[in-house]
């Protein structure tokens, strides 16, 4: 499973313009721009791409300075207050329509910078769950209320009416609401893209999923399973990471907020294009022994337009896999190609 080096929409910000330029994504927090492939014209780039996505001037001798992943996001920080805002630009240029990646469980665009790096044609763009800044409030308490909130988002900051919609893993279902509510508003939504989305959504309420939350950060760092039964602040004393128990508490409870949103999702039809891409591990055990009843997958629906597209790697590689990438954006560019 490959390491996900962003903390927050700064650093995919960051990740998507580096991996634009140099063609990969940065190893590791310290890796240096520059004996990662980066010249004088390179990092002049990147500077123009960071200024373009974020608004922020960052000078080429700064980047030469900083050189490292984690010094120029730090810098960033510092300039901008990217890391709160509810639209993330990941990629400003390409001749394609709009991609807008809607959040997952984690509720940002964390993991998915991929998606606007060198292989996207397109505009790409990511939304911000409410609550990540407690200085928004609360988390949406409902898949209907968080629609809602997002749709808000995209018509105050007055986004192109022609729309590719992403989501990955439970973020799908998200997208998939999303989509249908700004079609009724009005929007063309030139496709929908699940990528690897479930409908195996156990029932939940936002306690049981923020408790899931901590049980899987516990397991991650190889804690006792009894640490996650303390609370978030516990967990976060344990794990030692320095982060703001608030902004901790927020991460979390937005994870609950989430996972509680699907639960029982049963789709509507629609009629823009729904496309799905599937690993072979895309429905967890877990998950289908805890969901009540029959569940009938994508491809049951009878949807009037839809498609799988087999994915070769696993659920976690799949947002790094390049193939699976070009296919995505293959998808898109003939989508558009159809309609132009």
């Amino acid at each position: 499973m490959p390491a996900v080096i962003e903390r927050d929409a700064v650093d995919a910000l960051l990740a998507a313009q580096w991996s634009r330029i140099l063609g990969e994504r940065p190893a590791d927090p310290d890796a240096d721009f520059f004996t990662s492939g980066g010249t004088s014209l390179k990092a002049a780039q990147l500077a123009g791409a960071v200024r373009g996505a974020s608004g922020v001037k960052i000078s080429l001798q700064r980047i030469y300075e900083l050189r490292t992943f984690r010094g120029i996001g730090s810098a960033l920080r510092e300039g901008t207050d990217t890391a709160h805002r509810r639209l993330v630009t990941l990629n400003t240029a390409g001749a394609g329509t709009p991609l807008l990646l809607v959040p997952s469980a984690s509720g940002s665009v964390v993991g998915l910078h991929r998606l606007g790096g060198s292989l996207a044609d397109r505009p790409v763009h990511g939304l911000q769950a409410r609550g990540l800044n407690v200085q928004d409030g609360l988390p949406s308490s409902d898949l209907a209320e968080q629609v809602a909130d997002f749709a808000e988002v995209l018509e105050v900051l007055e986004l192109p009416c022609r729309l590719h919609l992403a989501g990955y893993c439970v973020g799908g279902i998200v997208a998939y609401e999303l989509a249908r509510a700004l079609h009724a508003r009005g929007w063309e939504i030139g496709s929908l893209l699940l990528l690897n989305t479930s409908l195996y959504c156990p029932p939940l309420t936002v306690e049981q999923a923020m408790q899931e939350k901590l049980r899987q950060l516990v397991a991650e760092a190889g804690l006792p399973a009894e640490v996650a039964d303390r609370g978030a602040g516990e967990v976060l004393r344990e794990l030692g990471s320095g982060e703001d128990p608030a902004d901790f508490d927020a991460r979390v409870r937005v994870f609950g907020s989430v996972g509680a949103a699907v639960s029982g999702f049963v789709p509507q039809p629609v009629a823009f294009p729904v496309r799905l891409f599937s690993t072979e591990d895309r429905d967890d055990p877990a998950d289908i022994a805890a969901t009540p009843g029959p569940v009938v997958d994508w491809p049951d629906l009878g949807l009037p337009d839809f498609r799988q597209y087999a994915v070769p790697v696993d659920h976690f590689q799949m947002i790094e896999h390049v193939p699976t990438l070009e296919a995505v954006e293959a998808v898109m560019a003939e989508l558009d190609g159809a309609t132009s």
